[in-house]
């Protein structure tokens, strides 16, 4: 009896759920028409608001405000649902069935809300209202190009906007207004997207940057017309956005890129700037060409920006302000920059030399440039490779080009990357020549004979071929002071750069088949001399007469293993002195004779002779240092305040323990270490109180890096201010602490952390030890063999002190990157759910035994969204399908990412 009982109540069970199934389609028809009188209603409203936009002292009601915002809201949750209806399968949709329902009632009770406004307006207090714009503001050139642009983007028949004019004649600032603006606009856009274009254009780097704008990810395949469809599939589930191009030098067709074409049915507009009207008219844009400012208003802008407001000008600063203005072409951005270079200044004299400096500069760059940085012509940039580099906007680029046309002559043809430059003769009056970063696979036989020639860059692309240069090729050079031919694949300079007597910086950087380098006794005039990166084994025949030498760079130069004492010692001008990751060994002695040393990167001989130099008076003066003992670590890319140490060729007991870190040390790495079983307990890092960087490789006996013995009574401990640590093949490391909870006073300042080849290891961090590191934002873990866990509960670890109670949920606020590859044992990242509001890669790569992602998902109201920040899941397909989740919904929403 009851089993018939049972079989019944299935049976009607299954009724029910069959009814639930035939009237989904009906409830969403229902729910859309709904929709769609909202939207009716919705547009009601917005016109009676338009309409009375004029009125003074009226702003919007606040519930209004809400139940516009809630209207669009409800319209994007359905569109959303109507495509899970389409795409899902039964039992999907027998649960999408309740959300309709739940989405219809929400539909009635908006349009029941809208129904009954009293009025949508009120009145606005008067300590509120905004101050009226001044009328000489309204006419500036500014804010007419502004309303141009502006009328063109609410125009409904108008869907690209091309925005051009010269360069520095104020684009990218109007639409900085124009995207601000735009913000405040949400009843008429979504969203605003700005993507910057490169000079060379690139249709794999603009889909990259148009990604990263959306916070997408799409694949790293090399077809550009796969990625096109990704992008494109991406782009075409959004409506009503404004993409904007800035600074785009050349036509593309949208398809190309993968940009859905803008129309009235999407809402959405394309904006581009562009310094060309046919890339306007190829597009094709409703072309804006952004005015020059009047004379007036260049002549006022230049004054603000050199003497502000404050100060009134003497009649004849008055007199060459108004020729520096002219000078400047009515650019905005030359304006601003050649103000700022004159603010403070207040002598006649400095005035007018920098309006000579501005029309007719000839005097040497490297001897003015600290000067040319500090007054804005250039900004400083990041170390690159090692070198320290700075900018110069293309604007004054082009002024410097356009002053230096007729005399002195100069020919720059730099970054010409896309075909080869051909060889043009180069007339006798020229003074400067670039072919930077050029693609040159082949120079003339015949010299170019060039009497004025002062400065060459050949520094050409590493794309280039460029194998032999002739040897009598600067025969005819006899000026010349700067020669640059780095990235060159020569075996051989050529015989007549000896005779550059005049010469004063000879770079040869990255020529990495150079093998013989000529003498260099007759460049007494030398004053910087970098060889890098080559296969010389000695080093060149005259160095030592190189008596103004202020700057010798000779790191990795593998093959070189001496560098005699007495040939170094005659180098006393000697301000860098640069040869590490060479098999040269220097002395204490020898450096200590070179008295004008600011920057130094060595090898010493031994710790002991590392010590003697760190307690030197010569080191206290040091700007920038990387001190080795050993081998060394493979590469470094910046030079700074760092010391390296590998024991593998260093013996016990010459001195180790006497190694003395000094003061204001930023990056220790350690190889071949075999006694200490905790890092942190190794008397030198007690004082390292500045360290932020810590490489720790193949230190046989290391279990721990931090010990709870070596805590500081002030709540302090060693290494406690590293921000960026490594740890590589580390055999007996097994955890991160001794097992002993830290003082919940004590924060580490950890941001970084890789581990690989640490093949004891269990689990990376306890999930109570995660309160004392609120920084972390990169953790890497690979080639862990024995890892099974990365957060483990704290009932997983017995020896922990301080028990408390943690509920299932961490917080890693700040934690952008998580990369976990080749873990074969790895079961768990976290049994819980993991807080990651900043999250923006995930990796997780050949760990089959994954078998959950614990990310949490970010709630926008009712809404679960994914992470705000999150750009890219990437895991192999099996893994991701295999994976388990607590809420289908959460793959859903992730599912966009995964790559």
């Amino acid at each position: 009896m009851e089993s018939v009982v049972s079989m019944f109540a299935i049976a009607k069970d299954i009724g029910g759920w069959v009814g639930y199934l035939n009237g989904l389609e009906p409830n969403m028809q229902n729910l859309k028409r709904k929709i769609n009188d909202l939207s009716d209603q919705k547009s009601d409203i917005e016109a009676e608001i338009t309409s009375s936009e004029d009125m003074p002292r009226k702003r919007l009601k606040k519930q209004v405000e809400v139940w516009l915002r809630d209207v669009s809201r409800l319209k994007n949750d359905v569109q959303r649902l109507d495509q899970e209806v389409e795409e899902g399968s039964v039992f999907s949709r027998l649960r999408l069935g309740n959300r309709i329902s739940t989405k219809i009632q929400e539909a009635t009770k908006l349009e029941e809300k809208g129904k009954a406004f009293d009025g949508l307006q009120v009145d606005e207090p008067i300590g509120r209202l905004l101050m009226p714009p001044t009328e000489d503001f309204v006419e500036t050139t500014e804010a007419r190009n502004v309303e141009r642009v502006w009328e063109c983007l609410m125009n409904d028949e108008v869907r690209r906007v091309g925005v051009w004019g010269m360069g520095g004649v104020g684009k990218t600032t109007i639409m900085k207004h124009i995207h601000n603006k735009l913000l405040e606009e949400t009843d008429k856009f979504d969203s605003v997207f700005w993507v910057t274009v490169s000079k060379e254009f690139n249709v794999r780097e603009l889909q990259r940057e148009i990604a990263k704008e959306l916070k997408v990810c799409i694949s790293d395949d090399e077809d550009v017309t796969r990625r096109a469809k990704e992008l494109h599939a991406v782009l075409s589930r959004r409506e009503r956005y404004v993409l904007i191009l800035d600074d785009l030098w050349e036509a593309f067709p949208l398809g190309m890129v993968g940009i859905p074409e803008p129309t009235r049915s999407n809402g959405c507009k394309l904006v581009l700037t562009t310094r060309s009207f046919e890339v306007c008219r190829r597009m094709p844009c409703t072309p804006v060409r952004v005015e020059l400012l009047t004379k007036e208003e260049a002549l006022t802008l230049f004054l603000r920006k050199a003497i502000g407001n404050d100060t009134m000008l003497p009649p004849k600063l008055e007199e060459i302000a108004t020729q520096v203005s002219k000078e400047c072409a009515r650019l905005p951005l030359a304006i601003v920059t050649v103000g700022g270079s004159l603010r403070g200044l207040k002598r006649i004299r400095e005035w007018r030399n920098a309006l000579n400096e501005l029309i007719n500069s000839t005097k040497d760059a490297s001897d003015d440039e600290s000067e040319l940085t500090s007054s804005c012509l250039l900004e400083s940039g990041p170390e690159k490779y090692g070198q320290e580099i700075v900018r110069m906007h293309d604007l004054i680029r082009d002024m410097a080009l356009r002053i230096t046309a007729s005399s002195p002559r100069f020919m720059v043809n730099a970054g010409e990357t896309k075909k080869k430059v051909p060889y043009q003769p180069w007339s006798d009056d020229l003074q400067r020549i670039s072919f930077m970063y050029s693609l040159i696979n082949e120079l003339p036989i015949t010299p170019p004979v060039c009497p004025r020639l002062t400065t060459l860059f050949l520094n050409i692309s590493y794309e280039s071929t460029l194998q032999v240069i002739p040897d009598s090729f600067f025969t005819n050079m006899p000026c010349l002071e700067v020669l640059n031919l780095s990235n060159s694949k020569i075996t051989s300079l050529p015989e007549s750069i000896s005779n550059l007597e005049n010469l004063h910086a000879l770079i040869l950087r990255g020529c990495n088949q150079l093998k013989n380098v000529p003498s260099l006794e007759k460049l007494k005039a030398l004053k910087r001399f970098e060889l890098t990166n080559s296969e010389i084994e000695e080093l060149p025949e005259g160095i030592e007469e190189l008596v103004n030498l202020r700057k010798l760079n000779l790191s990795f130069n593998f093959r070189l293993r001496t560098f005699p004492s007495w040939k170094l010692r005659r180098l006393s001008t000697l301000e860098y002195l640069i040869i590490d990751f060479t098999g040269v060994k220097v002395s204490t002695e020898d450096l200590l004779c070179l008295h004008q040393l600011k920057v130094v990167a060595v090898h010493f001989q031994n710790v002991k002779e590392l010590t003697r130099y760190v307690i030197s008076q010569q080191f206290q003066g040091l700007q920038k240092y990387h001190l080795i003992v050993g081998e060394g670590p493979e590469g470094r890319l910046s030079m700074g305040k760092k010391f390296s140490i590998s024991y593998e060729s260093v013996p016990l007991g010459s001195g180790v323990d006497q190694l003395v870190l000094p003061a204001g040390l930023e990056s220790f790495r350690v190889d071949g270490f075999h006694d200490p079983i905790s890092l942190s307990a190794i008397p030198w890092f007690k004082d390292a109180k500045d360290l932020r960087e810590c490489f720790i490789h193949q230190c046989n006996g290391l279990e721990s890096i931090f010990s709870s013995s070596t805590f500081l009574e002030d709540g302090q401990i060693p290494l406690g201010t590293v921000e960026r640590v490594s740890l590589v093949r580390l055999p007996k490391l097994r955890v991160l602490f001794d097992e002993i909870a830290p003082p919940h006073n004590i924060y580490f300042n950890l941001k970084y952390l890789l581990i690989s080849s640490c093949d004891t290891m269990k689990n990376i961090f306890p999930v109570q030890l995660l309160q004392n590191i609120p920084n972390l934002e990169t953790l890497i873990v690979f080639w862990c063999k024995s890892v099974e866990d990365i957060i483990v509960e704290i009932a997983e670890v017995s020896d922990w002190g301080n028990h408390q109670d943690y509920s299932n949920s961490i917080s890693l606020p700040k934690l952008k990157k998580l990369q976990l590859d080749e873990l074969p044992r790895l079961k768990s990242i976290y049994n819980g759910v993991m807080v990651c509001p900043s999250i923006e890669e995930v990796y997780i790569e050949k760990s089959p035994m994954v078998r959950r992602l614990p990310l949490s998902l970010h709630m926008d109201g009712e809404q679960a969204t994914p992470p705000p920040a999150l750009k890219c899941i990437r895991a192999e397909k099996e893994l991701w399908e295999s994976l388990e989740w607590d809420d289908p919904v959460t793959k859903t929403i992730l599912q966009p990412y995964a790559r």
